[in-house]
């Protein structure tokens, strides 16, 4: 499966209108580029770099995505929309819970693993992420990916998704929990000589109504 996500954010001075207008646009555009799955969003609050759009849209393949894309990307050229930034991944490592949840908020966390980066260190961050979702019960599903083409200032090298229960769980449980705190968080933190993340990452979410991060 081929991914695409894009973060879009608002002009600040747009009027509500305005802004209501654009994300027809986008929205319009999204449902005409002949996608998999998609999701056209508004983020909720407590989002870090996260915009106030989501657009996440899943392909059969990059020819898929290559055939639509102007029209999307063209799409972000409403004047409430101030800029955006997204990636392009095929995907990586997925699961789904065992257990039957409705999940209602669908979160992508964008990051850059510093240049230079030894591969063993990548591969034991990636592996320390993906302990998680066994640890973290509003967990519903996930997914970790590495990024093909990012775009925008950015240059980011991963994707971490997931489906939660709700949008309490992923701001108390999840961020709260010791795997975060206390395993992933290092990674992440400049005090801690294992830190390999060192840009402000994009942490987004918002609500869904489906599954999102179904098995390829």
């Amino acid at each position: 499966m081929y991914n695409v996500t894009r973060i879009v954010h608002a002009d600040e001075s747009a009027s509500s209108e305005a802004w209501d207008e654009a994300v027809l646009s986008v929205t319009t555009a999204a449902e005409a580029a002949g996608a998999i799955r998609q999701v056209v969003s508004r983020t909720l609050p407590g989002v870090i770099n996260g915009g106030d759009l989501i657009v996440h849209l899943q392909f059969k393949d990059d020819l898929s995505w290559r055939l639509a894309s102007d029209a999307l990307d063209g799409s972000f050229g409403h004047p409430a929309i101030e800029r955006f930034h997204g990636v392009e991944y095929q995907s990586g490592s997925t699961g789904r819970s065992t257990i039957d949840t409705r999940n209602s908020v669908y979160r992508t966390l964008l990051l850059r693993v510093a240049p230079g980066t030894e591969p063993s260190s990548v591969e034991h961050f990636e592996s320390d992420l993906l302990r998680m979702p066994a640890l973290v019960s509003s967990i519903g599903a996930w997914r970790l990916s590495r990024v093909t083409t990012a775009v925008g200032p950015t240059p980011w090298t991963h994707v971490w998704e997931q489906e939660f229960t709700d949008h309490a769980s992923l701001l108390g449980q999840y961020l709260d929990h010791p795997i975060h705190w206390g395993v992933v968080d290092r990674w992440f933190d400049p005090e801690c000589t294992e830190v390999i993340v060192r840009d402000r990452v994009c942490h987004s979410f918002c609500s869904i109504d489906d599954k999102i991060l179904a098995g390829d």
